[in-house]
């Protein structure tokens, strides 16, 4: 057939492919035979027949593997991707075609670009395919627990794509870390991979980034796509080696053209990579947008609940604290101790040397409180005022860590303290051991400022 001939009936940008298949069954050469005018249009001027694709655009072995399966397997092949770099969506569709040469396979390429996602286009995928997502996004709209419905949606895409394991990430610039959201991992738990996970250092996951660039998939299926891989990043190429991956589909997490996360399957079946990979892709298509508004709502509960200075919870967290104790007999029930920490001389300092000073005198104190109640909740109660709830604490223990931290606050230290404490054997309600504590701290600054009048606000 004259395929230079048909190509120019087609009305939009397409070439026909020429795809070598050597003896052993690997893909060769893919050179594009002919093109029409507007395919050469969108391309350098350097364009030829017969050129080899990779001397238009940089290798990609996505394209490479659609485009091998479309032409030897005669199977019709559709794509929708972003590319990111530009900030666009295109269509991809390979056409198989007919050959005479049992070692060079013939398809038809043809692409039309859309701005934004469209969700026709989206949705243009098989029956199996569109199931799982759908279940994917109804476990999300029904679970009260964004950890539960990725745990069940990271599941059920290792079962579906048959991988050894699934994993989704979370990635924060902002505070250069990687977090271990959700993973299925044969032979290993949760708590070796989040080890795992936080072994790796951030530099590295930095270069993922750099790796992907570009696409919106990376698919390893083979020993010549890993090293494709590791001409890209040979780092990578042999953790994964040393890991025993053989094969992997990596998808990258976008929010506003940046990376938030990453979902990925290791050691797939790989006889089923174009499903495996399309269920990938559209699911992280909503699984970014899910984990987009986790992380907003996390951030946004943390400011709710922490005092930006010292970095302690702040009052807003005590009484819900409390409410905790108030509505709950079993954890009321058990021994606990409070203790109210106020600064004194807080105002004076101030007053003689400006609102820095006294934020330092805050920050330090709170500094000295996680020292001594590291593993206690601690909560800044007022604008000089802490506050330390101690649960599943001995009498003793409790009194000596009240003692240590009487050390290091006690004057003339910079940070002198009134400190009242209640310690209850019995729990009870906490309300009432607070204003013990409570009473107990305001006699003790009482007696502070007889004995050190000059340190009190100025009037």
């Amino acid at each position: 057939m004259n395929y230079s001939e048909f190509i120019n009936s087609i009305q939009m940008p397409a070439c026909i492919l020429s795809i070598e298949k050597k003896q052993d069954n690997n893909m060769g050469d893919i050179r594009i035979a002919y093109a029409n005018d507007m395919y050469k249009a969108n391309n350098p001027p350097h364009y030829y027949d017969g050129i080899i694709y990779s001397e238009l655009v940089p290798k990609e072995r996505n394209f490479e593997t659609f485009s091998y399966i479309a032409a030897f397997e005669h199977k019709q092949m559709h794509a929708y991707v972003e590319i990111v770099s530009i900030g666009i969506w295109m269509e991809q569709v390979y056409t198989p075609l007919v050959s005479d040469n049992e070692n060079i396979g013939f398809c038809m390429f043809s692409y039309s670009f859309t701005e934004n996602a469209t969700p026709e286009k989206l949705g243009n995928v098989n029956i199996n395919t569109a199931n799982s997502v759908l279940k994917s996004c109804a476990l999300f709209r029904t679970s009260n627990s964004f950890k539960e419905a990725a745990d069940s949606v990271i599941e059920e895409l290792a079962q579906k794509s048959g991988a050894l394991s699934a994993t989704l990430l979370s990635v924060d610039e902002e505070t250069k870390t990687v977090s271990y959201i959700s993973g299925k991992n044969i032979g290993r738990n949760d708590e070796e991979a989040k080890k795992l996970i936080s072994a790796i250092p951030y530099e590295v996951v930095m270069s993922w980034k750099k790796t992907v660039s570009g696409t919106n998939c990376l698919v390893i299926q083979n020993e010549a796509d890993m090293e494709e891989l590791s001409k890209r990043n040979k780092d990578w190429a042999d953790s994964l080696k040393g890991a025993d991956v053989t094969s992997l589909c990596f998808v990258p997490l976008y929010h506003n053209k940046y990376p938030i996360g990453y979902l990925y399957v290791v050691n797939f079946d790989t006889d089923r990579t174009p499903e495996v990979k399309e269920l990938i892709e559209l699911t992280s298509f909503f699984l970014a947008a899910e984990l987009n508004s986790h992380n907003l709502m996390e951030k946004l509960e943390f400011v709710s609940k922490t005092d930006m200075l010292t970095g302690v919870c702040n009052r807003n967290a005590m009484n819900l604290r409390v409410d905790d104790f108030v509505a709950d007999k079993e954890l009321s029930s058990k021994p606990f101790g409070v203790a109210f920490v106020d600064l004194n001389g807080l105002k004076r300092r101030n007053d003689d040397y400006g609102h820095e000073a006294g934020d330092h005198m805050l920050w330090a104190t709170a500094q000295a409180l996680k020292e001594v109640f590291s593993k206690d909740e601690i909560y800044r109660a007022g604008g000089d005022e802490f506050s330390v709830i101690c649960h599943n604490n001995s009498e003793k223990d409790f009194n000596d860590k009240i003692n240590s931290i009487k050390e290091k606050t006690t004057y003339p230290s910079d940070i002198p303290c009134a400190i009242g404490k209640y310690y209850t054997p019995t729990g009870g309600d906490i309300r009432l051991a607070m204003h013990y504590a409570d009473v107990e701290m305001y006699k003790n600054k009482e007696q502070f400022y007889k004995e050190h009048p000059e340190l009190k606000a100025r009037k």
